[in-house]
């Protein structure tokens, strides 16, 4: 089934498939159009995956699992920002849609409420084209076996459930949006503003690395995404890839 979102964004659902984003990627090797604003909502996926190739567990109308393509015009080393760009999509879509969920942000790219994951992004790039992929959880929220994170879902906190496909709807609309503002003003006011809704700025973070972890007040996020921590002694660590696996109170002194 395919649903008209805009003049050139399309939805296109399917009840199965490895994942979202294979469609995605087939599509862009098979189309002889440009792909840009097609997205590809799966009711089950076989072989979903999140960040750093963790499984994504996508059992059938428990979550929303939708990949998107988009085909960039600004510079390559700006793409990475684009994940910041889809997650205020989705809080935007979910305070409108449930506005009873306590939706937050957390760096890099997750969906929190009360501590707990609700959802995420996944970025990846095929040629030209970058592919976004978000997984909101609507009801029986799978246990994160990789993850020292628990996880939660829509239906814990209101009893009326979206439909994917609505919450995907209202997705792409926000989406397109707020990559216009990226593709004409590129990323820094939409850095500012999930750096303003994640609340994150003069928190203490503890962030994992590939090889250590890092604890600091975070003192802003970079232009390009990274995250500013001053740790203890005043050293400044600039973070690209990471997982925040605690975060602590406000730092009054830097509010």
């Amino acid at each position: 089934m395919t649903e008209q979102n805009s003049k050139k964004w399309e939805l296109h659902s399917t009840e199965r498939a490895t994942s979202a984003l294979d469609l995605a990627k087939e599509f862009i090797k098979n189309s002889e159009l440009l792909p840009e604003g097609n997205a590809f909502l799966v009711s089950e996926q076989t072989q979903g995956r999140g960040r750093m190739g963790r499984v994504w567990i996508s059992r059938k109308n428990d979550g929303m699992y939708l990949s998107v393509i988009l085909s960039p015009k600004r510079p390559q080393s700006e793409w990475p920002t684009l994940s910041f760009v889809a997650s205020l999509a989705a809080m935007q879509t979910i305070n409108t849609i449930c506005p009873d969920v306590p939706v937050s942000l957390k760096w890099p790219n997750d969906l929190m409420a009360e501590n707990r994951k609700m959802g995420g992004i996944l970025l990846e790039g095929d040629g030209t084209h970058a592919i976004i992929g978000c997984g909101i959880n609507l009801k029986n929220a799978p246990d994160l076996s990789d993850s020292k994170v628990l996880s939660t879902d829509i239906a814990k906190y209101q009893s009326s459930i979206p439909k994917a496909d609505k919450l995907a709807t209202s997705y792409l609309l926000i989406l397109e949006g707020l990559y216009s503002i990226w593709q004409d003003c590129g990323p820094a006011p939409l850095i500012a503003r999930w750096q303003d809704k994640s609340k994150i700025i003069g928190r203490e973070l503890t962030v994992k690395l590939s090889d250590r972890s890092v604890t600091g007040i975070c003192d802003a996020l970079e232009p390009d995404g990274r995250l500013n921590l001053v740790d203890i002694d005043g050293n400044v660590h600039l973070i690209t890839v990471g997982d925040v696996v605690l975060m602590g109170e406000v730092n009054a002194s830097r509010n």
